[in-house]
């Protein structure tokens, strides 16, 4: 009887996600944990880990079918929500560390932009907030998720290229210094630390013509050598069954007809935070996906074959894993879980780390940021705990006490410091 019911679970599974990810919807995704009500309600978990679920199972069927039912439905709320990682922590971090509030905000804003193409905050009610027209970033709709088409989906699913000694990192603590593993991490991470004006470029994929050193991250120019190659893939629906896509290598797509070389002057202001959001985004995410990722894989051009494959048809890229490990990375015990499923931690880790290199760069580190005790006190004592909180109005507000006792004013549309 069991063995009946999980077939059934994974055939259900199979065709609800193959309806998904062919018709994949145009704004939203699967990170947020903070989903807004209308009629002015309090807002409800995105997709909370249903109670019977184990923490230390996510290949359940029956629970990876509710989950990604779950998320289906979540996708389509008209007010949408908002990721208290890539949002909230990542705004009190990149306050801590040094920038001001406002560059800490647009940080923010565009990590999460990423995910939907636009964020403008809404209050505890799901309204805008009273100045949410001059807090809404530019459209950088061509790197949503389920954007396929614009090389989008890439910025959050991010294959290793498997080397000639070793396979590539783990992702729960990816190598932002190995282009020759970790091509669109380490590719997004040059553009984003060059800054505004530079020449390093943007390119889909991330795939550039050979560097010097023989990567294809960190080229001069995005691959055209001798020409523009196809980059061809697919993508895990339910193992064997897999969606694939096709893109084209050259500048990425930021919005519409926006490409990347004009991304400063469509920005504007705010570039060099939006440029840092964006990575810090694509790094969460690697993270976020590296039980998918870490067995993925790219496979460059050769002289009989010009196209770049990548290949994220393996099991841990199947839909019900996938929708269960992002009901992991709020609302739970954290603890409970198998250290490869730690990546709220990992990815806040990691996001400090790299915010405080930025800082150094644009000169405005606070030295305190680099001791350990610092981090510890933020992280392990602070964000952590506050987002195992399972009620999401309560989960918001713990947050937004972490904050408050570094010094850090309420994300915008969050509720009032406490006490």
């Amino acid at each position: 009887m069991n063995g009946h019911i999980r077939r059934s679970a994974t055939v259900a599974l199979a065709l609800a996600a193959a309806a998904f990810v062919i018709a994949p919807p145009q704004a939203h995704g699967f990170a947020e944990d903070i989903c807004y009500s209308q009629g002015g309600a309090p807002p409800d978990n995105c997709a909370p880990l249903p109670p019977p679920c184990p923490v230390d199972d996510p290949n359940g069927p029956l629970c990876g079918l509710e989950a990604f039912v779950r998320y289906g439905y979540t996708l389509r709320q008209p007010l949408g929500g908002r990721s208290l990682v890539h949002a909230d922590s990542s705004y009190i971090i990149a306050r801590t560390v040094g920038f001001s509030e406002r560059d800490a905000y647009w940080i923010a804003a565009y990590d999460e932009a990423t995910d939907l193409g636009t964020f403008a905050p809404r209050d505890v009610n799901g309204q805008p907030v009273a100045d949410a027209a001059t807090l809404t970033t530019k459209d950088i709709g061509g790197l949503v998720r389920t954007h396929f088409a614009t090389g989008g989906f890439l910025f959050h699913f991010l294959p290793t290229m498997p080397g000639p000694l070793a396979p590539g990192p783990s992702g729960l603590r990816p190598d932002v210094d190995d282009p020759a593993h970790e091509v669109m991490l380490t590719h997004v991470r040059r553009w984003a630390m060059a800054g505004p004006g530079s020449s390093a470029p943007l390119c889909t994929g991330g795939f550039t013509n050979r560097s010097s050193n023989g990567d294809y991250a960190t080229g001069a120019a995005c691959y055209d050598d001798p020409q523009p190659a196809q980059i061809n893939g697919v993508y895990s629906v339910e193992t064997p069954v897999a969606i694939p896509f096709t893109n084209t290598t050259g500048e990425q797509v930021i919005s519409g007809d926006v490409r990347s070389s004009q991304f400063d002057s469509w920005i504007g202001d705010e570039s060099w935070n939006a440029r840092i959001g964006i990575y810090l985004h694509a790094l969460g995410d690697r993270i976020s996906h590296h039980v998918c990722t870490d067995a993925g894989t790219i496979t460059p051009p050769a002289p009989d074959r010009q196209e770049f494959r990548i290949d994220l048809n393996k099991p841990t890229c199947d839909q019900g894993p996938h929708a269960v490990r992002h009901e992991y990375e709020t609302g739970v015990d954290f603890a409970g879980l198998d250290p490869e499923d730690q990546t709220t931690e990992a990815a806040l880790s990691m996001v400090y780390d790299e915010l405080v290199e930025f800082a150094r760069a644009r000169g405005t580190l606070d030295a305190r940021a680099t001791t350990p005790t610092t981090k510890s006190a933020l992280l392990g004592d602070g964000l952590l705990p506050a987002l195992e909180v399972r009620n999401p109005v309560e989960r918001m507000a713990a947050v937004t006490d972490v904050g408050c006792r570094f010094g850090v004013p309420a994300f915008p549309g969050s509720p009032a410091c406490r006490g």
